[in-house]
């Protein structure tokens, strides 16, 4: 099983997908492209009141909706905080 969000809907395309060195991430209204980053590029991690996960790369900050309740999303921003922990040593929470 893939750690995978996905946070499609009828409008946009969106999902983040954990690979073994980082992230992948897609957001879209109609045609856009998937991105990529490793652990060690993910500067901070936040999780907002309205369960919006969001990651800075650089000087851009990626969001998706999160369910809270579900363990897959559970088990995915787990291993995302645990990549980035590894990849650079520490986490701003």
């Amino acid at each position: 099983m893939a750690l995978k969000i996905n946070a499609s809907n009828w409008v946009t395309s969106q999902y983040l997908v954990l690979e073994p060195n980082g992230i992948k991430y897609r957001e879209t209204s109609f045609a856009g492209r998937v991105r990529r980053f490793r652990f060690d590029e993910i500067l901070c991690i936040l999780m907002s009141p309205d369960n919006r996960l969001s990651f800075q790369v650089g000087e851009e900050v990626f969001t998706i909706q999160i369910n809270p309740k579900s363990k897959k999303h559970q088990a995915v921003i787990t291993a995302l905080v645990e990549g980035v922990q590894r990849g650079t040593g520490n986490l701003t929470q």
